[in-house]
């Protein structure tokens, strides 16, 4: 598995964002993976927060927006952040039809269309995309510890190979910043379910692997550890790079994009 930390922070614009070098090479593939910093929203959700949820002013939602949209030039317009619900709920996207919904209830989206840039917003969940680098498919994905459990990885996968005749040898994964073991501390209800292999005991205190359960079921769809790349750096402890609503509640959450051009 290939492991990237804070050296691999890059600054654009004044916007600090991670890239995975593997995907950057595709001349067809635009991403990042981007942090609570370079917005203007004020405390507690400084300062690039992208969330309507959380209770930030739309005005300056939009404003962080138009400065992702120009930093990595591209129309916000066609950023797809969608109503994220913790479930196993995957959008396909083959028609722009597809889109005109009231209302993406959804976690994950896959799609083969050019400029549409699929967005996911985190303050402790995973952001993952998956990339087939023949086919030309992408792939990101929303899960916590709900969608863990009920598999949303590995489902997205499935449906990347049925529907579009993916090869795992194709398929290039990343799991974004997200909370880590270290700080992920979990309750009861979390030892009733798959989850429990994932868990770490320190001093009767249960604690939750949440991104090697999501490399298992990775590697349970053939994806192989080479083809694997982990963003090693925990939302609860980095509160300078990112935000975590395990830490502070009341919260942004940043954002990560990917799209072909």
């Amino acid at each position: 598995m290939n492991i990237l930390s804070e050296s691999n922070l890059k600054i654009k614009n004044g916007i600090p964002y991670l890239e995975i070098n593997e995907l950057s090479k595709l001349r067809w593939v635009k991403h990042a993976f981007l942090t609570r910093r370079g917005g203007i929203s004020p405390h507690p959700y400084d300062s690039l927060n992208l969330s309507k949820e959380n209770g930030d002013r739309i005005e300056n939602i939009l404003i962080n927006k138009k400065l992702i949209a120009d930093t990595f030039n591209f129309n916000p317009e066609r950023l797809i952040l969608l109503k994220q619900i913790h479930k196993d709920k995957v959008l396909v996207i083959e028609n722009v039809s597809d889109l005109k919904r009231p209302v993406l209830e959804y976690d994950a989206i896959i799609t083969n269309l050019h400029n549409i840039f699929c967005g996911i917003l985190t303050a402790d969940c995973i952001p993952i995309f998956i990339v087939d680098q023949k086919k030309k498919i992408i792939a990101s994905i929303h899960t916590g510890w709900q969608g863990t459990a009920l598999k949303i990885t590995k489902k997205v996968l499935v449906e990347v190979k049925h529907r579009f005749n993916s090869s795992p040898e194709d398929i290039i994964a990343v799991l974004g910043p997200s909370i880590g073991v270290c700080c992920y501390e979990v309750d009861e209800k979390i030892l009733n379910n798959d989850l429990i292999s994932f868990l770490r005991k320190e001093n009767h205190r249960w604690f939750l692997d949440l991104s090697k359960a999501n490399i298992v079921q990775l590697e349970e769809e053939g994806i192989h550890h080479d083809q694997i790349y982990l963003i090693n750096l925990c939302t609860h402890c980095y509160s300078n790079l990112f935000f975590s609503y395990r830490r502070e509640r009341v919260t942004g959450r940043q954002l990560s994009f990917i799209g072909i051009v």
